[in-house]
């Protein structure tokens, strides 16, 4: 396995430096304290989790982390399977699968270039024989990987082969990795995708805030199945509110796109923020949709969990 322990410890050190802000010091002193605290672990963890036959599979891993199995073709979102991140921020949860239980791998794609989303050692942990996706900026925090491909992806950039078509769409976020960077990463590095592939669209929103005209764009040009959208971190608002949707706005994004069904992620793995509970996000999440009759329209998974789509129907596995 490739070690990058430079960077890491870079990392580490810089997240440290910047308690110069309060909110940001806050967290640091939050996460440091969590260093020593048990991780919880997933029951019963699917041990197979590429299902034959399967038309559409979306597994929760954790945090920005999805399975995505579409027929014949796997792909995975932000993969984070380390038990830190940057060596100061410790999971709540262990991961929902165990990496070496991932067989093949045909699309890894990286939303964005934090400790938290484009994770050297996560991917050291998979399967390198298919294609890499990385947004427009991201190529020179890109190790050497063996991938048989690397793509930098600009917005509405088309990734196609052999019937899978990926567009790279905008979201609202900023990048950077080791804070000094973050100024020439701000309009850059960042992205969502739609991914096309026999009939089955799923739009991967990464990390968010909420644009009033960006989601409904994206939804006028895609027919989308699946929506998997961040719902976390919620506090303190004024300060996430830019980078980081809540479960209301997600919900908006939910119709904005238009999508049959959004998915939840982005919640329970880590705190990255102040929210009172782990499980506060989703269940503001699911207070608001039933408010708003949208139940049936969003799918709230364990970590761990999987969901199998079949036509016209849903089944739980």
């Amino acid at each position: 396995m490739r070690k990058h322990p430079q960077i890491i410890l870079l990392s580490a050190l810089l997240f440290l430096l910047a308690g110069c802000s309060s909110v940001v010091g806050r967290f640091l002193a939050r996460s440091v304290e969590r260093i020593g605290a048990p991780i919880t672990s997933v029951p019963e963890k699917i041990q197979d989790p590429i299902r034959p036959g399967a038309e559409l599979a979306i597994t929760w891993v954790g945090h920005a982390t999805v399975l995505i199995q579409i027929y014949d073709k796997v792909f995975i979102t932000d993969p984070m399977f380390t038990r830190t991140v940057g060596m100061v921020m410790r999971r709540n949860i262990e991961s929902g699968l165990d990496p070496s239980s991932i067989a093949k791998l045909d699309y890894t794609l990286i939303s964005h270039t934090h400790l938290d989303h484009f994770s050297y050692g996560s991917i050291d942990m998979l399967p390198q024989d298919g294609v890499l996706l990385v947004p427009f900026g991201a190529l020179p925090y890109t190790p050497d990987f063996d991938h048989r491909a690397i793509r930098e992806m600009r917005p509405w950039d088309v990734f196609e082969e052999a019937g899978v078509r990926i567009t790279a769409v905008p979201v609202q976020h900023f990048s950077g990795r080791y804070g000094f960077d973050i100024p020439w990463a701000r309009d850059r590095g960042y992205t969502g995708y739609v991914i096309e592939y026999r009939g089955k669209t799923v739009f991967c929103g990464g990390d968010t805030g909420y644009h009033p005209e960006l989601f409904k764009e994206i939804g006028k040009k895609f027919n989308v199945d699946v929506a998997l959208l961040p719902i976390a971190p919620i506090e303190p608002r004024d300060f996430m509110s830019h980078n980081h949707i809540d479960p209301g706005e997600a919900l908006r994004i939910l119709e904005d796109l238009n999508a049959k069904v959004m998915m939840p992620m982005h919640h329970r793995t880590f705190e990255q923020g102040f929210d009172p509970a782990l499980t506060f996000a989703v269940e503001q999440l699911q207070r608001i949709a039933h408010e708003k009759d949208l139940t049936d329209r969003v799918l709230v998974l364990g970590i761990g969990e999987q969901r199998l789509f079949l036509t016209g129907t849903d089944a739980n596995d």
